[in-house]
């Protein structure tokens, strides 16, 4: 596997967009899939979608991230992609410059990606019910959707905008047929 280094300004920017835009188009279809029943893969869909925001927030913020050059280095070289394994020690990193509430909502992401590959089986997911799951994967994108535009202001462009719209207006639908 090749290792991608974003070395400037104006690349990290694109790929932050890009990266972004991935998030929303992640929301839509986990919607699109918990709408039809498919409670695991909406899990997982919401969980991608929030490595995609923290992918964008790193990139972003590369020069901000790091305490000594090794680590700087490491952010460089892969941190910016978000590895699953390693998105508890990068949302700590986020909080620390300003991202209030990333490891509480990484842990509810992390909660999921498990529910998306284990199911509900005791020992393995907190999760109890399919309830539980789908609160936490509406939890999660109204997180995403609350905050997105204001993390993002910098590179926020129209594209962004409609697909948040077309997230927005299908998880009103959902959650207006929940409560009926």
């Amino acid at each position: 596997m090749e290792i991608v280094n974003v070395p400037n300004v104006k690349d990290r920017k694109a790929y932050s967009k890009v990266r972004l835009l991935e998030s929303m188009v992640e929301l839509r279809i986990a919607l699109e899939m918990l709408k039809e029943g498919y409670t695991r893969n909406s899990a997982q869909k919401v969980f991608m979608a929030w490595k995609a925001i923290i992918s964008a927030l790193v990139s972003l913020n590369l020069d901000k991230l790091g305490k000594n050059e090794k680590e700087k280095e490491w952010y460089k070289k892969s941190g910016f992609s978000a590895p699953t394994t390693k998105l508890k020690l990068i949302s700590n990193d986020l909080e620390k410059i300003g991202y209030d509430k990333i490891s509480f909502i990484t842990n509810t992401a992390l909660l999921l990606h498990s529910y998306a590959y284990n199911g509900i089986y005791e020992g393995l997911t907190p999760y109890s019910s399919k309830k539980d799951a789908v609160m936490d994967i509406l939890s999660l994108t109204h997180f995403i959707l609350d905050n997105s535009k204001n993390y993002f202001k910098e590179i926020w462009n129209e594209e962004h905008e409609k697909e948040l719209e077309n997230v927005k207006k299908l998880l009103e639908e959902i959650e207006r047929n929940k409560s009926s």
